[in-house]
């Protein structure tokens, strides 16, 4: 599972919000008759929650400058094989955990 973060404007932490909130909205508006884009949805919205749950974001910021937003990074949330949140930067990946 991967998900596009943009974070031209804001930093990882608000760029993760905002999706998370756009993905509930799209979740309550999805058409039930597509079970699929619902599972997909609900696999979504589960990476974002653990993240805004789990990361610590003052770090993050503070350790990787691309996550403290205002630049044309190409940012990617993601779980890896071992189940645990990665973040892709512009192609280099790195744990988000400390």
């Amino acid at each position: 599972m991967k998900i596009q973060l943009d974070v031209s404007r804001h930093c990882i932490q608000t760029a993760t919000k905002r999706k998370y909130t756009q993905l509930i909205s799209n979740y309550f508006k999805s058409d039930a008759s597509a079970p699929e884009n619902t599972k997909i949805l609900e696999s979504e919205i589960s990476l974002l929650k653990e993240a805004l749950e789990n990361l610590d974001f003052a770090w993050l910021r503070s350790t990787v400058p691309e996550l403290r937003g205002g630049g044309p990074d190409d940012i990617v949330i993601s779980t890896g094989t071992d189940n645990k949140i990665t973040i892709t930067i512009n192609g280099r990946t790195i744990h988000a955990t400390h």
